[in-house]
């Protein structure tokens, strides 16, 4: 582990180190400048203010231990009033207390025990299987039409909206529509080239959505035989109690939205990153067994949600920097997965690292539910991807989507290589 200097007493100081850099900027092309920014900042700060720029001020956390803490802490960095820093408000968001990625404990127990019941081993288990054969049925259509596509419009986007309908019981036809608003909820900033803002078009597709999940739940079947999670989560059953209209709603669309974005970005970001490094695909096909440990370094090491949000409930210490009640605390797990102080070589991808105590998934009340249903998804196209092809190289430019909440890539050509 890399030694750092000792953090300060409890300062007030405000000063912005990077006064110059916009962290919140959502131009994917300075996405590799503000990675150089972060690790050189780690020796120093664990914690340090980023004044106000495109988004209003907040203090910035981008070490592991620091991140962590926030993450469980509740009581003190509340998640009530939005999630990512273009969704942030100074009052707490309308979807409080019946959204749980905005709602905090006690409250969030109520509504996190009624999802979780969806996620626990036995439900994953089950859609494995078809999550498993659909993903197989996709490359091997890719195999057969020669092998080279956009990787994200013919794999990433389409594997997790399918697991998503199988979760939710949505209607199959429904789907590339879906998939199409769900590409859409996090951009942000000015279309290259124009003066449209992107976030109105994020919030179209949102509403879109949230409709979406409405008529759904109006017009389907109800109570606790129902096919799909949307109505079933309106049913209480004697392990957990029924959701009302506007909770199912609102946590369909965070599933659906959440489930989808994360996981399309990091087959994206992987799949990328075996494109330039086929030593690496080319180790996984020798050691198939190494997939799982690969999976868990992809979720360190190409994790896409580049921050969260939380305001100080009370005035805290953190890490020497003495934080007000009101201020905004934006943690950046990809920095904090970056830590020299846990993670030896941190930013070489190590398909065989271990330990690997990585935040891929938070941490805390506000960990992701629905981690088990990603690393089955990530799982099964890898280890496809091992078994029908001999190599990936790119195919053309990558695009980057353009948002300050995510990294990955809209465009990904790629030539998955099938045969020696």
């Amino acid at each position: 582990m890399t030694a750092t200097s000792p953090l300060p007493g409890p300062v007030v100081d405000r000063t912005d180190p990077i006064p110059d850099i916009d962290l919140a900027d959502p131009d994917p092309t300075r996405m590799s400048t503000h990675d150089e920014v972060l690790a050189d900042l780690r020796r120093e700060h664990a914690v340090f203010w980023h004044g106000p720029k495109s988004h209003r001020g907040f203090w910035a956390v981008i070490r592991y231990a620091e991140t962590v803490r926030v993450y469980r802490d509740a009581t003190s960095f509340s998640a009530t009033h939005g999630m990512t820093l273009d969704t942030l408000r100074s009052d707490p968001d309308p979807a409080c207390g019946m959204m749980v990625e905005v709602t905090d404990p006690p409250e969030h127990r109520r509504l996190r025990r009624s999802i979780g019941a969806f996620f626990a081993d036995g439900v994953v288990a089950e859609l494995e299987t078809a999550i498993d054969a659909y993903v197989r049925r996709l490359l091997v259509g890719v195999r057969d039409r020669g092998g080279e596509v956009d990787f994200v419009e013919a794999v990433a986007a389409p594997v997790p909206t399918h697991a998503a309908g199988l979760l939710l019981g949505l209607p199959p036809d429904d789907l590339d529509w879906i998939t199409g608003r769900t590409a859409r909820v996090f951009l942000s900033g000015q279309r290259s080239g124009t003066r449209e803002d992107l976030r109105e078009e994020a919030e179209r597709a949102n509403g879109e959505l949230l409709g979406y999940f409405a008529r759904l739940l109006r017009t389907g079947p109800r109570g606790p035989d129902a096919g799909g999670l949307v109505q079933r989560l309106a049913a209480g059953t004697t392990n957990r109690d029924g959701l009302t209209v506007g909770e199912v709603m609102l946590n369909a669309l965070n599933l659906a939205i959440g489930g989808t974005t994360t996981t399309r970005a990091l087959l994206s970001n992987l799949t990328h990153a075996l494109a330039r490094r086929p030593d690496l695909f080319q180790a996984l096909r020798i050691e198939p067994s190494a997939v799982p440990a690969a999976v868990e370094e992809a979720v360190r090491w190409a994790n896409p949600v580049r921050h969260l949000t939380r305001i100080a409930t009370r005035d805290v210490e953190l890490a020497g920097r003495d934080i007000r009640a009101g201020d905004a605390v934006v943690v950046w797990p990809r920095s904090a997965n970056r830590d020299e102080t846990v993670f030896r070589q941190p930013d070489v991808f190590d398909i065989r690292r271990h330990p690997n105590p990585h935040i891929g998934f938070a941490a805390g009340p506000h960990s992701c539910p629905g981690t088990a249903l990603g690393r089955v998804q990530v799982r099964a196209t890898l280890r496809h991807l091992l078994e029908l092809f001999t190599g990936i190289e790119p195919a053309g430019a990558p695009e980057l989507m353009q948002s300050n909440f995510l990294h990955g890539y809209t465009r990904l050509p790629v030539r998955l290589i099938d045969g020696p």
